[in-house]
């Protein structure tokens, strides 16, 4: 086996590890739990390559997205003419878009073929937004713009969940949301940038130059994914030899065995029914939908920044709220490190949705003071990584079946921005702002069932089965039967949702969480 010998073949299989000394702990909390050093080197290949270009890719994603919002309080608004709720119907238009099943079509084709060619082709709309004569164009472009990058969010979501363990995908997880903030963050510096040095340069007003510069930038990422993704364990890309040899492949595959998580074997009509008839989607739902929506309440910050007098200038309302965007980087890295320390999801889920539910109740006020209206904004800001913890949670949680998987993290995504297509016109109306009636109220009330519903879910996983795809053969399936036939009471039908620390019970098919 070469490089990857015996003995690490034997660690991956159980064997018992050598004492870790102090600085094995210190790593262990800091990065990764792997004494091996092979494995540890292949963990850190795949960081190099998955991992650079997931962040990348996501980074390119937020910065295309956060330009509309940038370009509109620096000059599209007026270039373009905007009334009423045109802006909310353009934010829509993106959103509709936005439901596409990225995830079933990412395991269908192949992640390094779909997720690169879906980026190209919206890399080149968004520099076509700089041609845009008036809204109605604006609105055909963000919407298949919006097509396009479904795909990008719950896609390389499947894909990460494919390749690292339980104690190393919560934090890349995390990382990968993060860069949503780094890329607004960077949208807005780069807005600032263009509108000082080249606002009408060549006849081009600085927004303009601001959706033609994303171009430049995104193009050559979109190009690279081709190149980086490496699909699956089972299923790798050809294209990904050069870091990720055949080797390496094979090393992958034992560690997933190892780890419980399934290959993929293609989609089959009874995966998809016992998958979504299953209670685990449904019961998710609900807090992940309201996670969503909540977590577009401070998306409205440089709004009010732009409607109060000391604010007004274009620059400081594109870059202030890149301070919120920081601490979401901050709070991610917290949070990520924490979660996959313990190696349990729900506590970090949990904790985490009381900081924006105060920011919101803040906001709801509507306080007088400017500090305080910053220090609401600011605390909704930290909400941004609790929905990847969810969603790491629940990639551990179906774990017997890399279909399944797809389908809930898509499902969940699909059906939480279908609600979030048309919600945020009745809770942020554009004609309200930037004090809206009911906004903030509702974001509250969405965070309090986030936070209410984390400890209904433990309690669901402790006493209802979840989907247990196995090898899928008639022979299980007989087995089964016969167990059920014998004993009145169906055998084992769980996998140990390991986000949860929960232990099965071999008789029962019941899992506990201590």
């Amino acid at each position: 086996m070469s490089a990857l010998d015996q003995s690490t073949m034997a660690s991956l299989q159980g064997e018992a590890r050598p004492k870790r000394s102090v600085w094995g702990k210190i790593r262990r909390f800091i990065w990764d739990d792997i004494e091996d050093p092979v494995e540890r080197a292949f963990v850190r290949r795949l960081d190099m390559g998955l991992m650079s270009i997931a962040m990348l890719g996501y980074f390119v994603k937020y910065l295309s997205q956060a330009n509309v919002a940038n370009a509109y309080v620096s000059g599209m608004k007026e270039g373009l003419e905007f009334k009423g709720n045109e802006y909310n119907t353009l934010l829509t238009m993106f959103t509709v878009g936005n439901q596409f099943p990225g995830t079933l079509a990412t395991v269908r084709i192949s992640p390094s073929i779909w997720l690169p060619t879906c980026e190209v082709v919206w890399t080149a709309l968004v520099m076509c937004c700089a041609a845009a004569k008036n809204v109605h164009t604006l609105y055909g472009l963000r919407f298949v713009i919006g097509l396009l990058e479904a795909s990008a969010y719950p896609g390389m979501l499947w894909v990460l969940g494919s390749w690292y363990g339980p104690a190393e995908l919560g934090k890349r997880v995390v990382m990968f949301q993060a860069t949503s903030s780094i890329g607004t963050m960077f949208s807005g510096y780069l807005q600032a940038a263009v509108h000082k040095g080249l606002d009408g340069v060549g006849g081009l007003a600085g927004w303009q130059y601001l959706f033609l510069m994303d171009g430049v930038i995104c193009m050559p990422i979109a190009i690279a994914g081709y190149f980086l993704i490496p699909d699956t364990p089972n299923k790798p890309n050809p294209r990904s030899k050069f870091y990720l040899s055949e080797e390496h492949v094979k090393f992958a595959v034992a560690r997933m065995e190892k780890f419980k998580r399934a290959p993929t074997k293609g989609f089959t009509w009874p995966v998809f029914r016992k998958t979504m008839t299953s209670w685990l989607p449904w019961a998710f739902f609900v807090p992940y939908t309201c996670f969503v929506v909540g977590l577009g309440s401070y998306a409205y910050m440089n709004l009010w920044l732009k409607s109060t007098p000391e604010y007004k200038g274009a620059t400081p309302v594109n870059v202030i709220p890149t301070g919120g965007y920081g601490l979401s980087i901050l709070m991610s890295l917290v949070y990520a490190w924490t979660s996959d320390a313990l190696r349990i999801r729900w506590p970090i889920c949990f904790i985490g949705g009381f900081p924006p539910l105060i920011g919101n109740i803040i906001l709801s006020t509507w306080p007088a003071g400017n500090s305080a209206k910053f220090a609401g904004f600011f605390l909704n800001f930290t909400a941004t990584p609790i929905g990847a913890i969810m969603l790491a949670w629940v990639n551990e949680i179906m774990s017997s079946s890399g279909e399944a998987r797809a389908i809930v993290v898509g499902f969940l995504n699909t059906g939480a921005y279908a609600i979030n297509a048309w919600a945020p016109n009745l809770i942020f109306p554009a004609s309200q702002a930037p004090h809206y009636k009911a906004g903030y109220k509702v974001t509250t009330a969405f965070f309090g069932i986030w936070i209410i519903s984390i400890p209904i879910l433990i309690v669901l996983l402790r006493t209802l089965r979840v989907p247990n795809f196995g090898t899928g053969s008639e022979e299980t399936a007989r087995s089964e039967r016969n167990s059920e036939d014998e004993t009145g009471e169906k055998v084992q039908d769980l996998e140990a949702p390991l986000g949860t620390g929960a232990i099965v019970t071999a008789t029962e098919g019941r899992a506990t969480v201590p």
